[in-house]
Formats: C-alpha cells, sequence, structure tokens
C-alpha cells in the first residue's frame, strides 16, 4: 500500500508527499528493528534468568550436601580422636555416601548454552574452575571410599589386629586413609565457602571485575573459618 502511495505522488510530481512516505517506511523500518531488538533482549533477559535460577539451585543443593557430609564426618573423627586419646583401639573411622558416589554433572549441560554472551568473563571462569574442582574432589573420594570397600570393611570382619600394630599403634595405611577423609571434608568446607561466593555474585545484578579467589577458601576450609563471600557488603 505504501509502495502504491509513492508510485502515485511521484507521478503526480507532489514531492513532499513523496518524502511523507519515504519518512513513514523510514520510522516504519526503524521501530520494527527497536522492537525486536526489544523482543531478543527480553528473550535473553529471561533465558539468563532461568539458567541463573538453575544454577543457584544447584550450587545451593551442593552446599546443602556438603554440610551434611561435613557434620557426619566431624563428628565421625571426633569420636574416632576422643576413643584413641582413652588408649582405646576403635576400628578406623570410614564414611560412605548413600546412593551415588559422584553428583549430578549439571555444568557440562550449560556449558554448552552459550553462556559467555549472559555472563561476565571472571563469572564464565568461576564457574568453570568450581564445577571442575567438584568433579576433581569427587574422584578423590571415589579412591578413598574403594580403600574402604576393599581394606576396611574387610578388616571389620578380622578384628583389631587387622588395623594395629603389636604395639597398639594404628596400620599406616589406616591412618592415611583418614587422612584423606579429613582433606575431604576440608575440601568440602572450601568448596561450600566457594558455593556461596559464586551465589552471590549470580543474584547480584552488576558485573564484577574479578574472581571469587579459590586460595582464599581453600585456606579457610583447612582453618574450619565461615566464609564471607568475596565482594559482599
Amino acid at each position: 500500500m505504501i509502495l502504491r502511495s509513492i508510485t502515485k505522488h511521484v507521478r503526480d510530481q507532489n514531492w513532499f508527499a513523496v518524502g511523507i512516505d519515504f519518512l513513514i517506511v523510514i520510522v516504519g523500518v526503524f521501530i520494527g528493528i527497536q522492537v525486536a531488538n526489544w523482543n531478543e533482549d527480553r528473550l535473553d533477559d529471561q533465558r539468563r534468568a532461568q539458567i541463573i535460577d538453575a544454577l543457584v539451585t544447584n550450587l545451593e543443593d551442593s552446599n546443602s550436601v556438603q554440610q551434611g557430609f561435613l557434620a557426619e564426618i566431624e563428628a565421625g573423627l571426633e569420636a574416632w580422636d576422643a576413643a584413641h586419646a582413652r588408649g582405646e583401639q576403635p576400628p578406623p573411622y570410614h564414611y560412605r555416601i548413600d546412593g551415588s558416589d559422584t553428583a549430578p554433572d549439571i555444568w557440562s549441560a550449560l556449558a554448552q548454552m552459550q553462556l559467555t554472551d549472559l555472563f561476565d568473563p571472571y563469572t564464565i571462569v568461576d564457574l568453570t574452575f568450581y564445577y571442575s574442582e567438584l568433579e576433581g574432589v569427587g574422584r578423590k573420594y571415589i579412591r578413598y571410599v574403594e580403600y574402604v570397600e576393599d581394606q576396611v570393611l574387610p578388616g571389620l570382619l578380622a578384628g583389631k589386629t587387622a588395623f594395629y600394630l603389636p604395639d597398639g599403634t594404628i596400620r599406616p595405611a589406616f591412618q592415611a586413609n583418614m587422612d584423606r577423609l579429613r582433606e575431604f571434608a576440608a575440601e568440602n568446607r572450601a568448596l561450600a565457602a566457594w558455593g556461596r561466593c559464586l551465589i552471590y555474585r549470580l543474584e547480584a545484578d552488576r558485573v564484577f571485575e574479578d574472581s571469587c579467589r579459590r586460595v582464599d577458601y581453600q585456606l579457610e576450609g583447612m582453618a574450619r573459618r565461615p566464609a564471607q563471600p568475596e565482594g559482599q557488603p
């Protein structure tokens, strides 16, 4: 219809009307582009909100599970330490997770969703690093629990001589296995603190110019100190 109008005005040599027609076309194209951009931005915002919700939910779930691990492991190790300090010869404390030994791989699915368009580079690096560490700590736990199932559980059937030398000293291999469990607890404590930092950053409506520093949370995990998320007021 607009083309027919322009043609008529050109034929009539009504240049003012032709100018008005071209202005209408230009304004219409501009409005169309703007509406398309607004819709695209709105869809990106919705997609970002959905991904953030999935990440925050997963991080909160991981933290909750890690806190449960820590409570049980620390209570069990403290009870073993107390009994050993009294001169008793308790079997090595061991911890086995109910169900699967590994956490679901959420990050692999999310990482394929072009997150670089939605988050700043520091957040992308932090999330990638965090989930890589989470997977690595999970593999270390598997190595720990394999020793428990191969050596500790059969030793429970054999009695104290399976775990203790004739002088009453616990055999080094079993002491080392419990030390690995202490490390697992410290690493989960650090991961939980690191996860809280990431949750804060994902929910904050601003761009960050530095990372959640892993080493800070690793030290906090070893020291058993509560963590404050990096950048949190």
